[in-house]
């Protein structure tokens, strides 16, 4: 399970998300800083990642396009850095679960 964190999530996710997942990137380190979200489903689907994004409309893609991808929809509001990087961390189990097994395209984190 590989993750991309989209544009619209802090790049300081990135360390602490390593420990979870193997080698996760934040679209501005691949080259996709600015890209438009199917852009970015086209990479995460030929590179075999998963996205972690705020984006509605990449929830959206999850579920109409075809494809292994699934996406990680944070929907916790404006928090600072450091309380979302602690909602993720104490999610992970459960993401774990829910990418491993495919079964749920959008896997929401509130």
């Amino acid at each position: 399970m590989k993750i991309i964190v989209d544009q619209n999530l802090p790049r300081r996710l990135i360390p602490a998300l390593q420990a979870a997942f193997p080698g996760p990137a934040h679209v501005n380190e691949i080259g996709l800083g600015g890209a438009r979200d199917i852009e970015i489903w086209n990479y995460a689907l030929r590179e075999r990642f998963d996205v972690m994004s705020r984006d509605a409309d990449m929830a959206t893609l999850a579920i109409r396009r075809m494809g292994e991808v699934c996406v990680v929809w944070v929907r916790t509001g404006n928090l600072r850095s450091q309380d979302l990087l602690q909602r993720i961390m104490r999610a992970i189990p459960e993401l774990h679960r829910s990418l491993s097994t495919r079964a749920l395209r959008v896997i929401e984190l509130r």
